[in-house]
């Protein structure tokens, strides 16, 4: 007897057609990036589709999505995400603040208002590290969170940071210092750091992503000339 066809599986189309800018944030093979740059450049809705981008094409793992307060998080990623992220893979669980995919990847929308809120995050296990305007918050909390990155090497996944920001803020000088002076935008810093404990070194690089207003189709000329 002739097999019997499995019926094909439903193509879900993602609304989503990334700027050159944003497409060279989606490519980095960097460990930490920041996109970064003028107001209106895309870099929210950069930040939330590659985190759904990178927790689709890994099942079970775990992106955390950070804001300084819960009401920037709310009425930036979390509505973002809610607008964004196809209602066929995934759902938005308000008790958890967190988005639950059809292939067990999570994306969790958290803040850390003051310094000490970050360890509230003592015990996490982040996959994948975003900040969202990381000029915000201070080199204290973006350390000790990037201290939580790990992953089970079942997993078969590198963990990596991704953030964006505008200028000015608490962190404005050590965020310049740490991303935009050590190399020339665009370009991969490398630093290798020693490992007491594993007694080697280890190569790290970060990349500094420019953004511009003029970068995004989806905003008038009117917005772009009340930005100046």
């Amino acid at each position: 007897m002739p097999r019997k066809k499995k019926p094909a599986g439903k193509v879900v189309h993602v609304d989503y057609v990334p700027t050159p800018r944003q497409m060279l944030f989606h490519a980095s093979q960097a460990d930490e990036v920041l996109y970064g740059g003028a107001a209106g450049g895309g870099k929210s809705k950069a930040s939330v589709m590659d985190a759904f981008f990178r927790c689709m094409k890994y099942p079970g793992t775990r992106a955390y999505m950070f804001r300084r307060s819960f009401r920037e998080l709310r009425d930036t990623l979390i509505t973002e995400a809610m607008q964004s992220i196809p209602r066929e893979l995934g759902r938005y669980v308000e008790s958890r603040k967190e988005y639950v995919l059809v292939n067990g990847s999570v994306i969790k929308f958290c803040h850390c208002q003051e310094d000490k809120d970050r360890f509230t995050y003592q015990g996490a296990e982040i996959h994948w590290l975003y900040i969202d305007e990381l000029t915000h918050f201070s080199q204290v909390v973006y350390d000790f969170l990037k201290s939580r990155l790990r992953a089970n090497k079942a997993l078969g996944i590198k963990p990596v940071v991704r953030c964006t920001s505008n200028p000015g803020g608490v962190g404005h000088a050590w965020v310049k210092a740490y991303f935009v002076d050590e190399a020339p935008a665009g370009e991969v810093f490398t630093e290798k750091i020693y490992s007491d404990q594993l007694k080697e070194w280890k190569v790290k690089t970060r990349q500094y992503i420019p953004a511009r207003a003029t970068d995004n189709p989806h905003i008038s000329s009117d917005y772009i000339i009340e930005l100046e």
